[in-house]
């Protein structure tokens, strides 16, 4: 056997053993990451007794678990207000993110690209620091308990990540599209409608679902400036109070925690392709 045989099987053998040893090591991180999930869905059919009895088995026996919730709860009142307030953010930051990235990317015009830096810069601002100044602008207008306290931010939020990707996106489409389209006597307006509105969707996605699932989950904000009025207050905060009334119901209270999961499961469920299309849209360079 030559010496380039014995090296080709030697590598071989190497490369079986790491592929074995990563693929324990991904199922290990699957089985953690998926078991505190199965853990609170098989709660979530439990009674109290039953989970003090055998916190860790597998049971669906007590679907009503998430009737009481959902009445005990009150959650019909509180999940309307999160939908309103996660619409909102959704439809404020695609009509904000897709108008600035056509600004920057396509328009070009003079001190584009500092709005595109400053727009980059507002990515390494962390929300907790304008949170003291919104709230006191909060205050000022007197919204403080009523549900434009949660409007009001959100329709005026830059997002920043999006914009970045849908920029980086833009800017490597052939500028003969848009060239053509001025040729055949598109205005502004139709370009940016027609053409370009359609070339940035995965990224509009990917603005769609971070922001959706963000505001859904939302829990800090809503929190400081909802402090008693509970028919403004989101899930999160109903969540909340439901789980210091109810704190030795476990079933129940892990019923409330799969409720509030469900609308996030189900947008990536079905829109999972094109959050990674928008990902993937404005990390490529052509």
């Amino acid at each position: 056997m030559s010496e380039k045989e014995t090296s080709l099987k030697r590598q071989k053998r190497i490369n079986f053993i790491v592929n074995i040893i990563l693929g324990i090591t991904i199922t290990l991180i699957t089985i953690a990451i998926l078991y505190p999930m199965l853990f609170v869905v098989s709660t979530s059919f439990k009674t109290r007794g039953e989970f003090i009895k055998s916190p860790f088995s597998i049971s669906f026996a007590h679907p009503e678990n998430y009737s009481e919730a959902w009445t005990k709860g009150g959650f019909s009142v509180n999940a309307v207000n999160s939908l309103i307030v996660a619409v909102v953010a959704v439809v404020f930051q695609i009509a904000t993110a897709s108008l600035t990235i056509f600004a920057i990317g396509v328009l070009k015009y003079k001190g584009s690209n500092i709005l595109f830096y400053l727009t980059l810069f507002s990515m390494f601002i962390s929300g907790e620091v304008t949170t003291i100044p919104l709230f006191l602008l909060i205050r000022e207008f007197g919204l403080i308990d009523s549900l434009w306290a949660l409007l009001l931010p959100v329709m005026i939020a830059v997002g920043g990540t999006g914009i970045f990707l849908g920029v980086t996106y833009i800017k490597n489409i052939p500028n003969d599209l848009h060239e053509a389209a001025s040729l055949d006597g598109a205005s502004i307006l139709q370009t940016f409608f027609y053409i370009d509105l359609n070339l940035i969707r995965p990224v509009l996605a990917y603005i769609a679902i971070t922001t959706f699932t963000a505001t859904w989950n939302d829990f800090f904000w809503p929190f400081i400036v909802l402090p008693t009025n509970a028919a403004a207050q989101t899930l999160p905060i109903a969540l909340i109070n439901f789980q210091a009334q109810n704190n030795s119901m476990y079933g129940v209270l892990c019923a409330g925690l799969v409720i509030m999961s469900i609308p996030i499961l189900l947008i990536y469920s079905f829109f999972s392709k094109y959050f990674l299309n928008g990902v993937a849209a404005g990390a490529v360079k052509g």
